[in-house]
């Protein structure tokens, strides 16, 4: 049996399971920086420990940030090259064969991880076990929520007996969409991070810069009273870096409508594989609360940044999340669907997607069929495209709340540089 998270790796929010060699050089450079301020022991190494605690999540979410996008990318390669096959007359073990012997060898996109999931799955073909079971144990390997959710389409083509390559092809579709959007969420953060970055670390570099080039000059902060000084002087530069840490470096919350549309995909595509809208709402949830599951194992933390489409989001997504569980819930008890639906029934300063998936069920789920399941993908398509807009209207308004931090670093700089001649005289 695969172990979970074997190919996607990466660290918590305070970045437990980094390598102890990236452990240690964010404690020396969190030593570094805290020398060029302090010269007392306790200083040091409080406003050390400080800033090695901003310094972790930095290098925790560029990791698991550049981990996630390149096994999204990969993804989204793989789903490309089992639609050519299985346009091209393969069945779709054949097809996710060929493709599993390409990247153990080499011959395709994978990192060592991801082949080695792929190369246990390629045995597993080979043993006979269903394809269902095969993608099942290639989402638990990789963390991938979107492939856990696409084993469960299989399924359900297989219990219906639905044709296999034209739901695959349909499901591979839906999921591109939704690995795309996040895509296109993450390439409106890059530039963003990159400045945030350079803002954050430009106090250090300053103050490094005149201590190496006028040593005479800031000796008087390093004599007498002048901790006091180089102390107000670090705490603005911390509150000015951790502000933008805050605003631009973190990872958006506010997925959770991305991950709302995937989970109205799966639901209408579990329609179109056969299934009625009850059985395809308790489908859709439990693998998209599998998908978290597996998002957590390989990820070690907040879970759902591997893909995107488990539990990714913040609030916003647990709220969705539990809403989901609960209908789904009802209906594995027996309860009608109408009853269910009461479950998403939106509070007061809720999550507003909810309420239009409830107003749109409660409104045609009774014609079933291909015509709800259509409505759900076109609701889940225009639901992404709100995200996405609104997250351009936001990247839009940061440059005003930019303003609040850099006011916090130019004064520390004003102070940092007439400091050594106020205490002079």
């Amino acid at each position: 049996m695969l172990r979970e998270g074997t190919a996607v790796t990466g660290p918590s929010k305070w970045a437990y399971g980094l390598p102890p060699s990236v452990l240690a050089i964010a404690a020396a450079a969190a030593l570094g920086i805290t020398l060029l301020y302090f010269r007392h022991a306790v200083l040091v190494v409080g406003a050390a420990v400080l800033v090695y605690r901003m310094i972790l999540p930095l290098v925790a979410m560029r990791g698991d940030n550049a981990g996630a996008r390149r096994l999204r990318k990969d993804a989204l390669l793989w789903f490309e090259e089992l639609n050519m096959g299985l346009k091209a007359g393969k069945s779709l073990t054949t097809a996710t064969m060929d493709l599993g012997i390409r990247i153990a060898g080499g011959q395709a996109s994978a990192d060592a991880g991801a082949a080695e999931c792929w190369r246990h799955c390629t045995g597993l073909i080979r043993l006979h076990y269903p394809i269902g079971f095969v993608y099942r144990e290639l989402a638990r390997g990789l963390g991938l929520p979107e492939l856990r959710s696409l084993a469960a389409l299989i399924g359900s083509a297989v219990d219906t007996g639905a044709n296999l390559p034209q739901v695959f092809m349909r499901s591979a579709e839906g999921l591109r969409g939704h690995l795309e959007g996040i895509e296109i969420l993450e390439a409106s953060l890059a530039s963003r991070r990159m400045e945030g970055c350079l803002l954050a670390a430009a106090p250090a570099a300053y103050t490094a810069f005149l201590r190496l080039a006028t040593p005479d000059y800031m000796a008087p902060l390093y004599a007498g009273t002048g901790w006091m000084v180089a102390l107000v002087v670090f705490g603005l530069q911390l509150g000015g870096s951790w502000m933008f840490f805050r605003l631009m470096l973190r990872e958006e919350a506010g997925r959770s409508a991305l991950g709302l549309a995937a989970f109205q995909e799966e639901v209408a595509l579990h329609m179109q594989a056969g299934l009625g809208l009850a059985d395809a709402w308790q489908r859709a949830a439990h693998s998209r609360s599998e998908g978290g599951k597996a998002s957590d194992g390989g990820k070690g933390g907040k879970g759902g940044n591997a893909g995107g489409g488990g539990n990714a989001g913040g609030g916003g997504s647990d709220e969705i999340d539990s809403r989901i569980a609960l209908a789904a819930g009802q209906l594995a008890m027996g309860a009608p669907f109408g009853k269910a639906l009461a479950a998403l029934a939106q509070e007061k300063g809720g999550e507003a997607s909810l309420g239009r998936l409830a107003d749109l069920l409660q409104q045609n789920y009774q014609l079933g069929g291909g015509s709800l399941a259509t409505l759900l993908m076109q609701e889940a398509r225009e639901t992404r495209q709100r995200r996405i807009l609104s997250q351009q209207a936001k990247d839009a308004k940061k440059g005003t709340t930019l303003l609040f931090p850099m006011v916090l670093l130019l004064l520390s700089a004003l102070v940092l540089t007439a400091a050594p001649a106020m205490l002079s005289i």
